[in-house]
């Protein structure tokens, strides 16, 4: 599997993010169980593209929009 940067057309931007120390241990969790599934490296930048890739592909309802539900305290 190819390692390093994506080679793309457009260049990225740089974004930093603060996350609480419980999300950033629950999310280690959630990749340390995923590699044990499926047996490929998880990283977190990667997680975080893809996940809010996906939030920003969910259609929203007509209307207010919403915020998203909040994450229960571990």
């Amino acid at each position: 599997m190819p390692q390093g940067r994506p080679k793309r057309d457009e260049p990225p931007g740089v974004l930093a993010v603060r996350v609480p120390v419980a999300l950033r241990d629950a999310l280690d969790r959630s990749l340390d169980a995923l590699e044990t599934r499926v047996g490929l490296k998880a990283r977190r930048n990667e997680s975080l593209r893809h996940a809010l890739r996906l939030v920003l592909a969910t259609p929203q309802p007509a209307g207010r929009p919403t915020p998203p539900p909040r994450l229960p305290e571990p």
